[in-house]
């Protein structure tokens, strides 16, 4: 069994057909108000986060995606969004419904092992947080109303409706926030945990590599979700060789660092 913590459990909405995998998360939006028992949870206006089926089940919100998707509804109609949205334009997620969805992204991360990275289409072998229109075809990318791409060759079908655009192309440009939010929210910062030895021994300049390697992870989150597939493929390894070469320098210095001591105490041993 499989229940979030702090999620507000509606009882089990589906027949009970097993996941075979967990790959990614997935962001729809309702069109209407929550919940949406299609979906393993949905998220209101304010925050609160329902459940409607264990993941240990399928939900209904993916279609052939429905074996390896965790699914998130959320509520886009009443006071909070201005009434009821109209398309193209759409209400964004309010700041609650983006954390809301981070804590659910951290705790399948956590739970289920699904990769905190931006997914890049549908395709059976891509994971991490995707949004739903990545599995429906239509009319969608750069130089049409719907920027944000819909299903590419070779991807899941996650929908029996083409040309559905959900979640929207304004709710599809928070996801790297989502992403974000679910990364600080797996690496937090313990005030009574004591410092790790080595990283009190790192230098500025090591410290310093380590913000830079921090602050590209980010930007990658961040232009991912306005790329091509293919464009996106020629980031995450240019990033992967950055990273690498990170890592490289990161290791010279702490090695030049252990030298230096080890020559101190040489001379310190010299002197006494």
């Amino acid at each position: 069994m499989a229940r979030m913590p702090g999620a507000t459990w509606l009882g089990e909405q589906s027949p009970r057909t097993p996941m075979s995998r967990y790959d990614i998360v997935c962001v729809h939006t309702i069109v209407g108000y929550a919940p949406a028992h299609a979906a393993h949870f949905s998220v209101k206006a304010d925050g609160t986060i329902l459940q409607s089926r264990d993941t240990a089940y399928r939900s209904a919100a993916n279609l052939d995606g429905n074996h390896r998707v965790i699914a998130i509804e959320n509520e886009d109609h009443g006071p909070a969004f201005g009434g009821t949205p109209r398309l193209p334009a759409w209400a964004p997620l309010t700041d609650a419904q983006v954390a809301a969805n981070a804590q659910i992204l951290a705790w399948a991360h956590t739970e289920h092992g699904v990769p905190l990275q931006p997914c890049p289409d549908s395709r059976p072998a891509s994971r991490g947080l995707a949004y739903h229109r990545q599995g429906i075809p239509g009319n969608f990318g750069p130089g049409t109303a719907y920027p944000a791409p819909g299903r590419v060759d070779g991807g899941e079908t996650w929908s029996s409706s083409a040309g559905k655009v959900c979640p929207t192309d304004t709710r599809i440009a928070q996801l790297p926030d989502i992403l974000a939010a679910a990364i600080d929210l797996t690496h937090p910062t313990d005030p009574s945990q004591k410092p790790d030895p080595e990283e009190e021994a790192m230098t500025p300049a090591d410290k310093s590599l380590i913000r830079r390697q921090n602050k590209a992870t980010r930007k990658q989150v961040q232009l991912a979700s306005e790329l091509s597939t293919a464009e996106h493929e020629d980031l995450m390894a240019a990033v992967g060789k950055a990273q690498a070469r990170t890592t490289r320098s990161k290791n010279q210095i702490l090695a030049e660092l252990k030298d230096l001591e080890r020559e101190i105490a040489a001379l310190d041993a010299e002197t006494d």
